[in-house]
């Protein structure tokens, strides 16, 4: 499947023309709705009932060794960009009322964009979401964790920049895929209440994330001009929002 973790293995992200096109319609309606909604032509939509103190904070010892590895990072906004995302994540699921494996999730969160920060490290790998796949399994496999949820991890973190949602897929991956959606361009912001949004953004504030995240993507393109990344830029990834706001994440 387009973006998962055997595809990235078997193509290194290079997407042909197919698969182009395959992104293209899967991300044109959410694109337009998006700006649609922005700009303000579109209804309200009602802001469900999510708790922010019910947001799940598993203690387990892969998870101290994730938020390790991601600290180790020193980059402060992607640092809170990975929490903001599991916070929006979970709002998600509490408006859908999923069932999710937490650990599992918080995991994928966590380290889902660790691969942009190491760009100049020495490695094969074409795209950093696949950097960051691997640096989570080889993480998972050092503590015994079970095959299937590594599976679970590296097919959400990989899957993260399909730039869609794919309700088929399991609700980790699908979570990741709104949650990092809502924090870059602010997709689905709108049916997160006020005072969640405000709680989150307290805790792990944005700290000029969008011009950090805007710096890093630019370069990713630079190394990996064929990659899911590069096109999905053309579609407006990193020109969609340009605020780093409350109002405007």
């Amino acid at each position: 499947m387009l973006g998962s973790y055997i595809w990235m293995k078997e193509t290194q992200d290079r997407i042909n023309f197919k698969e182009k096109s395959y992104l293209l319609s899967k991300t044109f309606s959410p694109t337009i709705q998006h700006l649609l909604h922005r700009a303000g032509l579109l209804l309200k939509h009602p802001v469900h009932e999510v708790n922010y103190d019910a947001v799940p904070l598993p203690d387990s010892v892969l998870v101290k060794a994730a938020i390790e590895q991601l600290e180790a990072t020193q980059n402060t906004s992607l640092i809170h960009h990975s929490w903001r995302s599991y916070f929006w994540g979970v709002a998600y699921s509490q408006i859908n009322h999923w069932q999710y494996d937490a650990e599992a999730f918080l995991v994928a969160a966590l380290l889902h964009d660790i691969g942009l920060v190491d760009q100049h490290e020495s490695t094969n790998c074409q795209c950093f979401t696949l950097k960051s796949a691997i640096k989570a399994e080889h993480l998972c496999q050092h503590h015994h964790y079970t095959k299937n949820k590594i599976d679970l991890i590296t097919d959400a973190i990989c899957m993260h920049m399909n730039g869609f949602t794919d309700l088929s897929q399991p609700k980790e991956v699908i979570m990741l895929q709104k949650g990092t959606s809502c924090d870059v361009i602010a997709s689905e912001l709108y049916l997160i209440p006020t005072q969640f949004q405000e709680r989150c953004l307290e805790d792990y504030p944005r700290e000029k994330f969008n011009t950090v995240f805007k710096k890093l993507i630019k370069e990713e393109i630079r190394q990996h001009p064929n990659s899911r990344t590069a096109f999905l830029n053309t579609l407006g990834l990193t020109r969609t929002n340009n605020a780093d706001s409350t109002e405007s994440i």
